[in-house]
């Protein structure tokens, strides 16, 4: 018989995790070194945004980020000749903006990565995860590409991931930051109705989250912020979506509408992305499994980008976990590896938004699957262990079991 490896499966999921880093940090040595060239507000990519928009309504300038000319004109005086920029985020978004856009431009976009990683961090740990987890979806390629973007993928997993985990022990926790991740609506499709079947009281506090977050807002800002929404960034970013234009935001859409688009058109793009999220919204009904949830949720948002998937990356952290208990399936390793590393490969293989829809269906087979693999070491099993019938029975399925429904 063939000597077993002696590598213990901690320390290949750890090298694995690093490894996967490398895409990923080779992009952040091309941004550092565009930053020592001068190149700041390329560099800040849509960080640049992020702060713009906080200092812009601190100093009470409003109506700038609904004039594209004037907004670029601002940005270009500060910077010179920059990619297309647009601010695109709800009046509710703004709240956190302006929360760091007293500080400098790098100093601002940092501070937000660093508060939300640890916000990440802290949800799953009051949600019983271990460090471990924690670490490797901190490194995740999702994470990382959302870092380098100075993007919100890790405040959005806290507020959908890191509710959905709570809300069986701490429901009105839970619920209330499912309600906050209402600054990023297209990635909640799925559990408004979830959250009415499956856990009211938690559906009653998402909506209170989300109704105060919107009062806040109005408060803070004025009926203008959402006048300006509904009339300029609303249709800007729709335009976005059905034209392709400009590139800089579009061209690294991952969704079932971007896979459909090249080949049913516009039209056919939309019907095709509309039955999935409603198959999804159904869908979502029927399984009380967070991984599931979260691959639901992703495929149901027709405006999706790699850092978006770090939602995926955590429903493969929580069926990794499983698996080592339960056992993997063939190919099931890779599926998950692929999925894990895909939004650092992004960048490097642009292919791969064409794949990520696909394997995103995968690995919601996977999350849906029933029951363990039997072992492969034929072997008797030991009195005591988890597989002998003498012994002590087999290791529960975690809260947030795959079975469905």
């Amino acid at each position: 018989m063939p000597e077993k490896s002696q590598i213990p499966p901690r320390l290949k999921l750890v090298l694995a995790v690093m490894f996967c880093t490398l895409p990923s940090l080779c992009e952040a040595r091309a941004i550092l070194w565009g930053q020592m060239q001068g190149f700041t507000g390329k560099a800040l990519r849509d960080g640049l945004d992020f702060w713009a928009g906080g200092f812009l309504l601190l100093h009470h300038q409003l109506p700038l980020l609904f004039d594209h000319m004037a907004y670029q004109s601002f940005l270009q005086g500060l910077y010179g000749k920059l990619p297309y920029h647009l601010w695109s985020y709800p009046p509710s978004y703004a709240l956190i903006a302006a929360a760091f856009g007293w500080l400098a431009p790098w100093h601002a976009v940092l501070a937000f990565d660093a508060v939300t990683l640890l916000l990440l961090a802290l949800v799953l740990r009051l949600a019983g995860k271990s460090w471990w987890l924690i670490a490797a979806l901190a490194l995740a390629p999702a994470s990382l590409e959302s870092m380098l973007e100075h993007q919100n993928a890790a405040l959005m997993t806290a507020l959908i991931g890191g509710g959905l985990l709570l809300t069986q022990a701490r429901p009105r926790l839970g619920g209330a930051l499912i309600g906050l991740a209402t600054i990023k609506p297209q990635l909640g499709l799925v559990l408004p109705l979830y959250l009415l079947r499956r856990a009211p009281i938690a559906f009653m506090y998402a909506v209170l989250a989300a109704v105060v977050l919107a009062a806040a807002s109005l408060w803070a800002f004025g009926p203008a912020a959402w006048q300006g929404f509904i009339n300029f960034t609303s249709p800007a970013m729709s335009s976005v979506l059905l034209t392709g234009q400009p590139p800089e935001f579009a061209g690294g859409l991952i969704s079932v509408f971007a896979l459909a688009k090249p080949y049913a058109g516009v039209q056919g793009a939309l019907i095709v992305q509309a039955v999935v999220s409603v198959l999804a919204v159904l869908l979502g009904l029927k399984t009380r499994s967070v991984p599931a949830l979260l691959i639901l949720s992703a495929l149901a948002s027709p405006y999706l980008h790699d850092y978006d998937l770090l939602g995926a990356a955590l429903a493969v952290a929580l069926l990794m976990e499983q698996r080592l208990a339960t056992g993997f399936l063939p190919g099931e390793g890779v599926l998950f590896g692929l999925v894990w590393a895909g939004p650092g490969l992004l960048p490097w293989v642009p292919q791969y938004a064409h794949a990520a829809p696909l394997l995103l269906v995968l690995l919601l087979a996977s999350a849906w699957r029933r029951g363990g693999v039997a072992p492969c070491d034929s072997s008797p099993a030991q009195p005591g262990s988890p597989v002998s019938s003498a012994g002590r029975s087999p290791t529960p399925a975690p809260p947030e079991s795959t079975a469905p429904g």
